[in-house]
């Protein structure tokens, strides 16, 4: 008998949900159940997960691809299914850091993890009192952007005043970030459990600072020095992820941290390496679920 796998995901499937699902079917009994069709309900002090009527919770692993837009109610899932013995890539305070780019920074840190030299400001008197502080240029993020999104390569001053003006006006936090000089390019690092898994460079397109393929960046083979492998397995344990995406970049001083992504794309990763990715995250699962995965 097949053990039983929960996929949880959007009900729209990405190209990569649709590669899990292909090799997740010939290993396990899966179930895959979009992330805003499952209910939560308590009844008599009794905490049920449901799908189409069926209790999702009755399973041998439950794999999550949680996207920012799907972050607060996925918190809410994983934070129930934490209080059942289902294995599974992380419990839910993970989904708060990993969706979270000035939470990440601080555990990372936090973990003598090297990551960029970052501020947070919310107003321009808040901005006023680093000014002295800051040097052009810079990169200006949203906590919670993805896939390249809500990422601002700021050349001066005026630029960055500009920003802040209109963050303040919308309420929203900001994150300045040191540059780093690079040619234009980052590494992209899969890891499961204690073995990277996968490793690529993304290379921006001509004229962008943003190497992320969804933003236009090349994926081109690269195999991950023992250095880049021991810092991308040491940032998925601060963060409490058993499989997860670690974003370097190569500064003077070494590699850097600069994102960790707990619901990567696969397409180009698997162009990048010529491997099934996707086949190697199932066996990971398999693995864990059947006890044959020592940590």
């Amino acid at each position: 008998m097949k053990p039983k796998l929960l996929l949880i995901t959007p009900r729209k499937y990405a190209k990569t949900t649709e590669m899990i699902i292909e090799e997740a079917g010939q290993l396990f009994d899966l179930i895959v159940a979009p992330i805003d069709d499952i209910i939560i309900c308590i009844d008599n002090k009794r905490l049920k997960l449901e799908y189409e009527g069926r209790d999702i919770t009755k399973v041998d692993y439950v794999l999550p691809k949680i996207d920012s837009k799907r972050a607060v109610y996925g918190f809410e899932i994983i934070n129930a299914f934490d209080a059942f013995p289902v294995p599974k890539p992380y419990h839910a305070a993970t989904i708060l850091v990993a969706h979270d780019k000035f939470l990440t920074s601080i555990v990372l840190a936090h973990s003598n993890i090297p990551v960029p030299k970052t501020y947070i400001v919310k107003t321009k008197k808040a901005f006023e009192s680093i000014r002295s502080n800051i040097k052009y240029p810079l990169m200006a993020k949203l906590k919670g952007g993805s896939g390249g999104q809500g990422i601002m390569y700021v050349e001066n001053k005026e630029s960055m005043e500009s920003i802040i003006s209109s963050m303040e006006v919308l309420k929203e936090e900001i994150l300045i970030q040191e540059f780093i000089e690079n040619p234009g390019e980052d590494i992209r690092v899969l890891v499961a459990g204690d073995t990277v898994i996968g490793s690529m460079k993304r290379i921006a397109k001509e004229g962008e600072k943003r190497a992320n393929v969804k933003a236009g960046g090349t994926p081109a083979k690269y195999t991950a020095t023992d250095e880049i492998k021991d810092i991308s397995i040491r940032a998925a344990k601060a963060v409490g992820a058993d499989i997860c995406a670690v974003d370097l970049i190569e500064s003077s001083k070494g590699p850097v941290v600069i994102e960790v992504n707990i619901n990567p794309g696969l397409v180009g990763l698997t162009a990048a390496t010529n491997f099934n990715i996707a086949k190697r995250i199932v066996e990971y699962v398999y693995d864990v679920t059947t006890g044959r995965y020592k940590h």
